[in-house]
């Protein structure tokens, strides 16, 4: 124990360690605040289009009013009624776009997921009695399992009652799943409005687990704390004939110094990722682990006894786990692929 704690003291000592801490902290936090930034102007913009509607569809309406009582008067049955429809379009668009303002302003988010809910569930069960998907963009359908997906997690946000993310289409907000099947302009209008930012600390690690960052940090740890031994081998600096002098075995040397940098390298990764729940505190919150985490289930067992390989966007099967399991699994996942990843970059420094 008192060499491995040795060997602790001598990395607290090294400043280049202190220096890629510092970078490594920095560069998190840049990108927690740069993704803030971008889920800010995201929901100003939508604050935006909600503000100038209470102005601009009220003077729609009194202009079209008037337009309707001279036709009217003319007898231009024709303009009459599509004076009316006209009107019955933007008085639910306004009262809509009302019903978003003042819950948003009075932070009422279950009352807007609950909204987005019913307008999902809506496109599910219109769907499923058609046995055709009634939600398409320019003739490309939504495929049925992501309508269905998308509107069982609003169904769960508006139970727990917290902020979703942010996107840009947020009267049917959408969740991308494995099953979206879109292609040329349109897959460029499907990944812009269902593009999520997570402006909370949880929100924001959710957002970028995915693309592989978590491998990315523990790649940064090995670099840092894995040439305790290769780096006090070389000309320059022979650490390792102090041990010659030492009643100290090789075996002893190399664990103190492998479980040093394995420490160490589980510490900082764990560390980095707390860097944006520390940040997040300064902005938006940490956020709920109660929200919802879609997991596939896969398709049904067919009635001869096996499963089929096929995707069915109608059949197939999901539920919903919380963010806290989420981030258990994956805290276990990463300490597996730490102790994974280090213990072959060690042996590789060893020998090269």
């Amino acid at each position: 124990m008192k060499y491995f704690l040795f060997e602790c003291k001598k990395m607290l000592k090294k400043k280049s360690i202190w220096v890629a801490i510092i970078l490594s902290v920095v560069a998190m936090a840049v990108f927690y605040f740069f993704n803030y930034s971008v889920a800010e102007r995201v929901h100003k913009t939508r604050m935006l289009d909600l503000e100038t509607s209470q102005i601009d569809f009220p003077e729609k309406l009194a202009k079209d009013r008037i337009a309707l009582e001279e036709a009217k008067k003319a007898g231009d049955s024709a303009k009459v009624l599509d004076l009316e429809r006209g009107i019955s379009i933007y008085e639910k668009m306004l009262e809509e776009k009302k019903f978003q303002w003042n819950n948003i302003i009075d932070g009422n988010w279950a009352a807007i997921s609950e909204k987005q809910y019913e307008q999902l569930n809506y496109f599910a069960v219109t769907s499923k009695s058609q046995n055709f998907p009634v939600h398409s963009i320019m003739d490309q359908h939504v495929s049925m399992f992501t309508v269905r997906a998308s509107a069982e997690e609003r169904r769960l946000v508006a139970e727990i009652g917290v902020e979703p993310f942010v996107q840009w289409d947020y009267y049917a907000p959408y969740h991308p799943t494995a099953y979206d099947n879109h292609d040329g302009k349109v897959l460029e209008m499907w990944e812009l409005g269902t593009k999520r930012y997570g402006k909370q600390g949880f929100y924001f690690l959710y957002q970028i687990i995915p693309a592989f960052i978590i491998p990315f940090i523990i790649l940064i740890g090995c670099f840092v704390f894995g040439n305790n031994v290769s780096s006090e081998a070389t000309k320059k600096k022979r650490g390792l004939n102090l041990y010659a002098v030492l009643p100290l075995k090789r075996g002893q040397l190399f664990f103190s110094k492998y479980f040093s940098g394995l420490v160490f390298t589980v510490v900082f990764v764990v560390f980095i990722l707390c860097v944006p729940l520390i940040s997040s505190l300064f902005t938006s919150g940490v956020g709920s682990l109660q929200y919802p985490v879609l997991v596939y289930d896969g398709p049904i067992e067919s009635p001869f006894g096996f499963e089929s390989t096929i995707l069915n966007e109608w059949t197939d099967e999901f539920h919903f786990i919380t963010l806290g399991e989420y981030f258990s699994t994956v805290l276990l996942l990463t300490v597996v692929l730490i102790v994974f990843m280090f213990s072959i970059y060690y042996l590789l420094s060893l020998f090269f």
